[in-house]
């Protein structure tokens, strides 16, 4: 039987707790967002809005609406993308059972060789630890997919910027290379998608107690619809608080 692939959004949801994966994959009905985690994804859509001008200021990329294409005609139009020599946002990429999205895509080889620079970019003032992970699982989802990627780096906002007006936002995002770091990580990387792919094929809940971890590093959706319990259990994901 073949695997639906797993969201890089569930990877890290797994990443949390694995009893929030399996909620968001069978019970995703009794997720309920915080107004503060709405107002986060809006003001990641708006940065990631931002991102395309200051990244395409001559406004020759392509912009791949999931939403609109469905999955797999993203996935399709981003392979012919792959192919051409301008920037592409929001491309997609599956392999391994695993489906990301990347935020930015610069080409950056020539016609007889291509090459290509990712940024993943965050609507906050500074790089948090957990971003390491989700831009690794990035890059080995784009790598594994046939990407030949050279680059990948973490966008964040510049706390000291100031918008001079005109729309003119060049400076409002500020990088650090992690490719290094985001290529050493491919196996580590593999393992969670096989461990997380196990998690949603179980017929049962884990039982994993709510505590911390269900605010570390995200609020769970799924707090409010589940007992509150002392945390008897500690879940399996590495981004659970100490």
């Amino acid at each position: 039987m073949s695997m639906r692939p797993l969201s890089k959004s569930r990877l890290m949801a797994y990443r949390q707790c694995e009893r929030r994966l399996w909620l968001e994959w069978h019970r995703n009905d009794l997720r309920e967002d915080s107004a503060m985690t709405q107002v986060s994804f809006r003001n990641g859509h708006e940065v990631g809005a931002l991102a395309q001008r200051i990244y395409d200021p001559q406004g020759e990329g392509v912009a791949i609406d999931l939403r609109s294409e469905g999955v797999g005609n993203a996935l399709a139009r981003t392979a012919s993308l792959m192919r051409t020599r301008q920037p592409v946002f929001e491309a997609g990429f599956s392999s391994e059972g695993a489906l990301a999205f990347a935020d930015v895509m610069l080409p950056v080889g020539t016609p007889e060789r291509s090459a290509w620079r990712m940024v993943e970019v965050k609507s906050s003032t500074g790089l948090k630890d957990y971003y390491f992970d989700d831009v690794a699982v990035q890059a080995f989802i784009a790598r594994s997919a046939g990407v030949p990627l050279e680059s990948v780096a973490l966008a964040h906002i510049d706390r000291d910027w100031v918008y001079q007006g005109d729309g003119d936002y060049r400076g409002l995002l500020v990088e650090r290379d992690v490719t290094r770091h985001a290529f050493a990580r491919g196996r580590e990387v593999r393992g969670w998608i096989r461990r997380a792919q196990a998690v949603v094929q179980q017929t049962t809940e884990p039982a994993i107690s709510t505590g911390r971890h269900c605010e570390t590093p995200y609020a769970c959706g799924f707090a409010r619809a589940l007992p509150t319990e002392r945390a008897a259990h500690r879940p399996s994901g590495a981004l659970a608080s100490a």
